[in-house]
């Protein structure tokens, strides 16, 4: 998926907002867990995702794979980002 603006305008500027994030792959692939590290360039972004084997745990965002990610907040809001079909 392309990495937006907007995309990267939430993770650089609300990290500390967002309590969990989801990433969706081709083939039904999921990781979900705590923002862990944002870097700014090159654009990275780290999960922890505790439902992994603990050597999994960590997992890095690959956006050319992605075909959804979701950013849930702690005051409850959720935003979706995706590629256009």
């Amino acid at each position: 998926m392309e990495i937006t603006a907007d995309l990267k305008n939430e993770f650089l500027t609300n990290s500390k907002a967002i309590e969990k994030v989801e990433v969706l792959y081709k083939k039904k692939q999921k990781f979900s867990g705590e923002l862990q590290m944002v870097r700014e360039d090159p654009f990275e972004i780290r999960i922890f995702d505790q439902d992994q084997d603990e050597d999994e745990a960590e997992h890095i965002v690959f956006f050319g794979r992605a075909v959804e990610i979701t950013l849930n907040y702690f005051d409850g809001t959720v935003k979706v980002f995706k590629d256009m079909v």
